[in-house]
């Protein structure tokens, strides 16, 4: 039996060493199988953790992955809205360029102006969707064949369009030169029927009178007796002439170059010849019936007027038309 001196105790605190190896057995090879556990385990912690590690970096690239997936998708799907708007802003351009008369087109290319509209309000309200930004631009292809199919229609009536008012401007021309000739020929018409119509006096005898009385007269040829003047002639026959009334006007010019007119005011002038206007001494309506009639027209001289000796002009004309003349020699 051992006896140590500074512990009467083998369980004594001042020997712990002893104290522990009293109440935990020492086994041989406990302490070899331990480590080869404990190595172990560190080795199984270490292909776990380094599988871990590896799933999490393999997670962690596929996330990133799919992420610039996702951001270069919606780059593209960006990039496509920004070409359909711009592809839809230049077809609405271009259809508010054409022009035409033709209503059944103008009715259809003013469909398509607002399908256009309806397309862009689309294209901003889906500008992340990629499959509408596909569609949209499949329509703004078909609505850009639609246009240059009415470019085509569009020259093709212009074209047209040039050649009819190329033919009109010619038949313009022509109608123009025709109705020209007729108004030639209408208005020579004219004058000829306005001369043919003219009704001429003929067998017209002036004779200065010497009037006592108003039943008795003398003829003369004195200025100084004379105060009154027949003038007598023959209308003569014209079919084409119009019926009717006439005024027959008898128109004196004196040796002093003065008319013969009971007062010189407007209300004696008459219009004659080449719209000349001048005085008439007397006038007479009568009713022509495109036959011959024998008309006589008196002048009666007013009591204050002086005629002189010469040479006095008689002219008849048969509303604005002269249609005789005769002249008479006063001593």
């Amino acid at each position: 039996m051992l006896i140590f001196p500074f512990s009467s105790s083998p369980l004594s605190p001042l020997n712990p060493y002893f104290s522990r190896m009293e109440t935990t057995p020492i086994t041989p090879g406990s302490t070899k199988e331990e480590k080869q556990k404990r190595d172990k385990l560190f080795v199984y912690l270490f292909f776990l953790m380094t599988g871990i590690c590896a799933v999490l970096a393999w997670l962690l690239w596929v996330q990133k992955t799919e992420t610039q997936t996702v951001v270069t998708e919606n780059v593209k799907i960006t990039q496509e809205s920004d070409v359909v708007k711009r592809d839809l802003q230049q077809l609405q351009t271009d259809y508010a360029m054409l022009e035409t008369n033709d209503s059944f087109l103008k009715a259809e290319i003013d469909e398509k102006k607002q399908l256009i509209e309806q397309l862009q309000r689309e294209a901003e309200k889906h500008k992340d969707d990629a499959y509408i930004m596909a569609k949209l631009k499949k329509e703004t292809k078909t609505l850009r064949d639609i246009m240059q199919h009415f470019v085509v229609e569009i020259d093709s009536l212009n074209t047209m369009n040039k050649k009819l008012v190329a033919q009109n401007d010619s038949v313009t021309t022509e109608l123009g030169s025709e109705r020209k000739k007729s108004s030639t020929l209408q208005t020579e018409k004219d004058k000829l029927y306005e001369i043919g119509s003219i009704i001429k006096a003929t067998g017209m005898t002036v004779t200065s009178l010497n009037a006592k009385s108003s039943t008795k007269a003398s003829e003369t040829k004195r200025a100084k007796k004379t105060n009154k003047i027949k003038i007598a002639f023959k209308l003569g026959e014209n079919a084409i002439a119009k019926k009717g009334p006439r005024t027959i006007y008898v128109r004196i010019v004196m040796p002093d170059g003065k008319e013969w007119t009971e007062s010189a005011d407007t209300d004696h002038m008459f219009t004659f010849g080449n719209n000349s206007k001048g005085y008439y001494a007397m006038k007479k309506s009568i009713e022509y019936a495109n036959e011959a009639i024998d008309v006589e027209m008196f002048v009666r001289k007013k009591e204050t007027q002086v005629l002189v000796p010469g040479k006095y002009i008689v002219e008849v004309c048969v509303e604005n038309a002269p249609v005789g003349q005769a002249t008479l020699e006063l001593d």
